[in-house]
Formats: C-alpha cells, sequence, structure tokens
C-alpha cells in the first residue's frame, strides 16, 4: 500500500509540474491614432494586418491597441501575488527604415480608454521600447515613452539590459517575436521582462526590471507604436496571446498539500 501511494504521489507530481499554461487569445484590434489612417484587417482575431503597400507609410507614427479576449468576451488580468502574466506575439515589418530605437510595445490597463478608441487617459502599464528600455506606461497618450517628470510622461525605469545585438530590419521577410512577462512579487511591486528577437537582421533586445515599485496589477490591453521615423508601410500581428501562471514554488507547495493529504487517507 505504500508504495502504491508513493506512486500515486510520484505520478501526480510529474503531472502537476508538467501542466503548461493556459494561453488566451488577443482578437479585438483598433488604430488609435494614425496620422496616414492606416488600413487594418483581421482586427476580430489574433492576426490583425495593419496598414498596407498603397499608399505607402501608412504605419509611419500610428498607434494600435488590443484588448485581451474577444469583442464579444473581453478579458482583464488581475494578478495575485506570486502570478505571472505574459503576453506574446509574432511581428512582421513590411516597407519601412532599418531604425532601432522606434518601435515600442506594451502591457496595459485601458483604464475603459479601449472602447472610446482614445489613447489618453489609460490607467497605466508598461512599455518596451527597442533599443531604449522599460518604461513606466504613459497616462495622457499611453504608447509614447518620452523620459519626462509628469504624469502624462513615461518615466524610463532603471532596468538591466540583458541583451542587444544585431539590427531591426523594417522591410523584413522574417518575423519578430515580442513577448512580456508581468510577475507579481509582493502587495507593492512587480519583476518585468521584455524581449524582441528576429527578423532578416537577426536581431535580439531584452530588459529585465526586478522590484519596481507599483500600485497596478490589473491588464486589459497590448499598445503598439512605431514612431515617424520608421517610414513603415504596414506591421502584421499573429498569434497574440496571454496566459497567468502562479508561481512555481507556490502551486509545488499548493500540490504537495493535495497530495499528503491524499496520502494520509490512504495510509
Amino acid at each position: 500500500m505504500k508504495k502504491q501511494n508513493a506512486l500515486i504521489i510520484s505520478s501526480a507530481l510529474f503531472g502537476l509540474l508538467a501542466i503548461p499554461a493556459h494561453a488566451a487569445t488577443i482578437a479585438n484590434w483598433k488604430v488609435l491614432v494614425g496620422a496616414n489612417s492606416p488600413a487594418i484587417s483581421g482586427a476580430n482575431t489574433d492576426s490583425p494586418v495593419f496598414g498596407g503597400v498603397s499608399p505607402v507609410n501608412q504605419m509611419d507614427a500610428a498607434q494600435t491597441a488590443g484588448r485581451f479576449g474577444t469583442v464579444a468576451t473581453p478579458a482583464s488580468v488581475t494578478l495575485a501575488v506570486g502570478e505571472t502574466l505574459t503576453v506574446s506575439f509574432n511581428v512582421t515589418l513590411t516597407g519601412g527604415l532599418d531604425v532601432l530605437n522606434h518601435y515600442r510595445f506594451g502591457v496595459f490597463d485601458d483604464g475603459g480608454q479601449f472602447a472610446a478608441s482614445s489613447e489618453s487617459n489609460w490607467a497605466g502599464g508598461w512599455l518596451h521600447s527597442t533599443g531604449n528600455g522599460l518604461y513606466q506606461g504613459n497616462t495622457g497618450g499611453s504608447f509614447a515613452s518620452n523620459s519626462g517628470t509628469t504624469p502624462n510622461n513615461a518615466a524610463l525605469l532603471s532596468n538591466t539590459d540583458l541583451s542587444a545585438a544585431g539590427a531591426i530590419a523594417g522591410d523584413s521577410a522574417a518575423t519578430y517575436l515580442w513577448t512580456m512577462a508581468i510577475t507579481r512579487g509582493s502587495a507593492t511591486s512587480v519583476d518585468l521582462s521584455a524581449s524582441f528577437v528576429g527578423g532578416d537582421g537577426a536581431y535580439s533586445n531584452s530588459y529585465a526590471q526586478n522590484g519596481q515599485a507599483t500600485s497596478l496589477f490589473t491588464y486589459t490591453a497590448v499598445g503598439i507604436l512605431t514612431s515617424g521615423a520608421t517610414d513603415l508601410d504596414q506591421l502584421s500581428i499573429s498569434n497574440a496571446q496571454y496566459s497567468v501562471v502562479p508561481e512555481p514554488s507556490s502551486a509545488l507547495l499548493g500540490g504537495l498539500g493535495v497530495l499528503l493529504l491524499l496520502r494520509r487517507r490512504r495510509a
């Protein structure tokens, strides 16, 4: 009986550790700001396409956003201590210039402004500026990354540059992968990491910031800005998704408690 219980516990533990994160879709997309009136197709899928080849430069100086969930079932995530929110999607750039610091991707709480199609007055979030670092979300034009001091400017965090290599190709046959992870480390802080990798230029860029003081733990959307220096014709997104997982140690401890109770009952 003891051997049988040990086998049950070992098998259950293996299963617990092998459970993958459940990914949910981001399938509600909008153009919020577009100096050149970019078109959008696939707005209600996880693979929208912004802009086009005619006229050119449609995605130059544009801001776009995607709401967690779908149009019919919008979703939000509020992190408990120890939980990690991961957001990711593939990016294809078409017709743009090879510039380093002019693409910004972030995870935000839209503060109810997504429905109003506004990029201003979002509740806040975290922004990854390629080649520049991680920023605190701007609350008045949320996807800019000016390191100013007023509440409506995004403040550059004292983040660690983990890697930077290659070049961003603004017209790339190969896709990029953007990922951001937000872990609630305590009642008053989060740990952040973000990366942008791939493309014809084999670009690799990632940053991390641990113990960032904040009261922002609810997230509802992603935001993208392509600056006026890109001359970008089209930006394509694919496989846009988010997932939430508990801290591994917390999940393990919880699982152990259940398994030990099972063992006592079977003994």
